[in-house]
């Protein structure tokens, strides 16, 4: 290794050429990655609701419904004339309301009451809707132009666009937060006004070298494509610490030895530790490749490529960027900031035998603890109340109460036998 390390260390500046150029490319292909919004695409190929979906696709053209839109103070024949307008829309293939149940020339009073009521209730007309998914974002905008602010529509057609829509904008937002939130831990933990810099910068072309070869998968997640920059970011902060402060140690048991021998020794001496922890994460990124739910693999495989990138950008780019700023480093060194954690030290060794029984006996409840939690699935609980997407899905419960679509296929030609399971589904 220390023949490979003096390499870089030599031909410094081309590795920096090199990365500069590698990150501008990786920008070029980031925006050329497509991501997928719909959490259906993840589900196990063999699972019975794949090869459900994929019966039904086969007998069935009509699609699945995926969006209620409720709409305020209407009367029968203005709901009427609502439910025409929502039919026009480019993208929506059809639109259920109670015309399709019962006469609206009838009075409704005269009507049963449960179904009317399912459909129309205290002057709010609730329309049952399905969009075409290759136009859902289209057709979500277009049906909310309609409406206007004062009515409601929610359902998965509508998480999927408000997800595609607003995950770009605060993505963007959250790794400004977390930037600035390394940044900050960095300049209490460091010496030098210039490393927190450096440190981020290493990270910054690691995390840009990953979203751009994310390109070899063609399409990922919304998930990982949300948190894998994020995550990134969080396993792989240690790495370019741990070599610049081997290289602060070198310099200063050192000090008649150059700056590039330095460096060579301190990457010799860091090796072992950063590939260790960093081999450890990319093999517990690798286990979510088992999952059946296929958001694991997509996520393990692309959060597993960055530890890597990350190992690699701190074995190569790291060195040449240390060696080009160490002088930087030298001049804004200031003393530490935090006070020193010696008498801790000495008092957590003293009582290690007692708080390894009391971590021993927390074990128990904790374990019993963990099986109580509450687990939510799917996107029902995606949206907080604050969003508007989540304003409307509890606008709409409340006045219709909470629904689910289930599709129930079962072999034609029989029709007693289908009568029969629809009386018992009712």
């Amino acid at each position: 290794m220390k023949r490979f390390y003096t390499a870089i260390v030599r031909r410094r500046r081309l590795v920096l050429a090199v990365f500069a150029l590698a990150a501008v490319l990786s920008m070029a292909a980031t925006s050329r990655v497509q991501v997928d919004y719909d959490i259906n695409d993840y589900l196990p190929p063999e699972s019975p609701s794949t090869t459900a979906i994929e019966v039904m696709n086969g007998a069935f053209t009509g699609g699945i419904p995926n969006m209620r839109v409720m709409v305020r103070d209407v009367t029968v024949p203005e709901a009427l004339d609502y439910k025409e307008k929502l039919a026009a829309i480019d993208g929506v293939e059809a639109v259920t309301w109670l015309d399709d149940s019962l006469d609206v020339t009838v009075p409704l009073q005269m009507q049963d009451t449960a179904t009317v009521e399912s459909y129309y209730k205290d002057g709010c007309a609730l329309f049952t809707v399905t969009v075409e998914d290759e136009k859902r974002l289209e057709a979500v905008a277009a049906v909310r132009e309609l409406i206007g602010e004062g009515n409601a529509l929610e359902g998965a057609a509508v998480s999927t666009a408000v997800a595609t829509n607003s995950t770009v904008t605060e993505v963007a937002k959250i790794a400004a937060i977390a930037v600035v939130y390394v940044l900050f831990i960095l300049i209490l933990t460091t010496d030098s006004w210039a490393e927190p810099l450096l440190v981020l910068t290493g990270l910054g072309a690691a995390i840009l070298l990953n979203n751009g070869t994310n390109l070899i998968f063609g399409t990922i997640s919304f998930v990982t494509n949300a948190a894998g920059s994020i995550l990134q970011l969080a396993v792989s902060l240690d790495y370019s610490v741990f070599l610049i402060h081997r290289f602060a140690e070198c310099r200063a048991e050192n000090p008649d030895a150059s700056p590039e021998e330095c460096m060579v020794d301190a990457l010799c001496r860091s090796t072992g530790s950063i590939l260790s922890s960093g081999l450890t994460t990319v093999i517990g990124f690798l286990a979510l490749v088992l999952m059946q739910f296929q958001i694991g693999p997509d996520l393990g495989l692309a959060l597993a490529k960055g530890v890597v990138l990350s190992l690699v950008t701190v074995f190569t780019f790291m060195p040449a960027l240390t060696l080009a700023a160490y002088q930087w480093m030298d001049k804004t060194h200031h003393r530490p900031l935090l006070p020193s954690f010696d008498k801790f030290g000495r008092f957590v060794a003293r009582i290690m035998l007692p708080m390894a029984l009391v971590l021993v006996i927390l074990m128990v409840p904790s374990y019993l603890a963990s099986n109580s939690n509450q687990y939510y699935y799917g996107a029902a609980h995606m949206f907080g109340e604050n969003t508007r997407l989540g304003a409307d899905t509890a606008a709409i419960e409340e006045t219709f109460g909470r629904s689910d679509t289930y599709v129930v296929l079962v072999p034609e030609g029989d029709t007693a036998t289908q009568q029969k399971l629809s009386d018992a589904l009712h």
